[in-house]
């Protein structure tokens, strides 16, 4: 409980530090039934004003999970979005939409028709971070920053993650509020403090 405690006040002190307190989570948690953990638990111990992405894509009865989580959110005060999926995120009231990087250019149209919502999408380098912030986007999630379980390669590829050079890099070629995702954890995450990250989004960081 208490790394939990910790790496959600580093989000929210880089969430501060950006100027986003009044917009954005601080810390986002996106649900994978791959990574084992317990949505349900996790959500039920974030702090007031967080966020959830729905991303597990090839879940049986993902609809069901979808519904209990957006009235546990709905009850906790934390935004619920769901990822990749505009008539899914309708049928459930969510607050929004995450874009994988590759439907980047959906975001216009889904603007369009939900002015109100909050759009996130994935960015993997500098011209996908330079292409959103064209975009009605609210917010970037870059990855991989650090070696994650989500990505096996990058324990033995340093050049798999973006490390903290190329994260800086990816913030100074935007103005667009950015999280930092990918093997984010208690013991690394004091290492984005003052790297203009907005704050961090986690699958198993948060678990």
């Amino acid at each position: 409980m208490l790394d939990f405690m910790i790496l959600s006040d580093i989000a929210k002190r880089l969430n501060h530090d950006h100027g986003q307190a009044d917009n954005l989570p601080p810390a986002i948690f996106i649900t994978d039934q791959q990574a084992g953990a317990d949505p349900e638990k996790i959500i039920s111990r974030l702090p007031r004003g967080s966020g959830v992405i729905l991303r597990d894509y090839d879940h049986p009865t993902l609809e069901k999970l979808g519904a209990n989580l957006a009235v546990l959110c709905r009850d906790r005060g934390v935004l619920f979005l769901v990822a990749g999926d505009m008539g899914l995120a309708i049928n459930l009231a969510a607050d929004g939409v995450h874009l994988p990087e590759w439907c980047i250019d959906q975001a216009l149209a889904i603007r369009a028709s939900h002015p109100n919502w909050i759009i996130t999408v994935s960015c993997h380098d500098r011209a996908s971070v330079i292409r959103a912030a064209e975009l009605p986007i609210d917010a970037g999630l870059i990855a991989p920053v650090f070696p994650t379980l989500s990505h096996p390669e990058t324990f033995s590829d340093h050049k798999a993650t973006l490390g903290m050079s190329g994260l800086r890099d990816m913030v100074a070629a935007t103005k667009l509020p950015l999280y930092a995702l990918g093997g984010v954890t208690t013991e690394n995450a004091h290492q984005l403090v003052g790297s203009g990250v907005a704050g961090i989004a986690a699958i198993r960081g948060f678990g």
